[in-house]
């Protein structure tokens, strides 16, 4: 899915306008394209673990399975994070336009809701605004001033309060569908956060820059990523990450299935 407004904002995604695409051919909204997914993905299962002393990996984290699920056009319609014993702990579901863009996203924590989002689009499919939702309905914050580039990457937009003063504001750039920059502002003005990331041949993430700026403190993390293995598709199946010091921190595992050929 592709990121809807920032992950630091909402953390959820958005896609956008026309799908004249071929069955084969993923769509510049899709989110195989958001995602850089190689071939016809239907689901994509993430798992992760704590490299050993060596930085190879070693015990599989109990926090974090995560599971993606694909319509047949590329779209993104639900998410879940299980433990290491298979509990569901989060998911999210989404709704899309015709167009293929998000209309509406829920998400439930322990089988219940936590909050959902509502998205609006224009006439020519264009994202026009957006409503936060926490568990009983009530909102929490609402979004205008949206624009997004030719791949429907959401490139600008501002938050408001329910009152409709002004909560933040943000930034954004993207690389054909994939995300390599992001700024938030505060009420003010000010930068409270910043990300970069820079991308390999295959368009994956190779490293990425973080700053967060709380009150008159600015702290930044580099975390770079290495791609141990891919498949056929040419999808990444093994990824390490390390930090700014080159400690391997995390090993992700991928799986994929794929739809099949008409």
């Amino acid at each position: 899915m592709k990121k809807l407004f920032l992950t630091l904002i909402i953390g959820s995604f958005l896609f956008s306008c026309s799908n004249n695409k071929t069955e084969t051919e993923a769509a510049k909204n899709s989110d195989w394209t958001g995602q850089n997914l190689k071939g016809r993905v239907q689901t994509q299962e993430e798992t992760s673990y704590t490299p050993d002393s060596t930085g190879k990996t070693g015990a599989m984290d109990s926090c974090c399975i995560n599971v993606q699920q694909y319509d047949e056009k590329g779209y993104n319609t639900s998410s879940q994070s299980k433990d290491s014993k298979g509990t569901v702990k989060n998911e999210s579901t989404v709704s899309h336009y015709d167009g293929g863009q998000a209309k509406e996203v829920i998400s439930m924590t322990d089988g219940k809701k936590s909050s959902s989002f509502s998205i609006q689009i224009d006439k020519d499919g264009k994202y026009s605004g957006a409503q936060g939702y926490d568990s009983t309905g009530k909102m929490t914050s609402f979004y205008t001033d949206l624009k997004e580039d030719d791949y429907a990457g959401v490139t600008a937009g501002t938050e408001h309060k329910p009152d409709s003063s002004v909560k933040s504001s943000f930034t954004a750039e993207y690389n054909k569908g994939m995300q390599v920059s992001s700024t938030g502002k505060d009420s003010s003005g000010k930068v409270t956060f910043s990300f970069k990331a820079e991308l390999n041949d295959k368009g994956d993430i190779i490293k990425t820059t973080v700053s967060n700026t709380m009150k008159d403190s600015t702290t930044t993390t580099v975390t770079t990523y290495k791609f141990d293995s891919y498949d056929e598709q040419g999808n990444w199946t093994q990824r390490t990450t390390y930090n700014d010091k080159g400690k391997a921190t995390k090993v992700v595992k991928r799986t994929y299935t794929y739809y099949k050929k008409d």
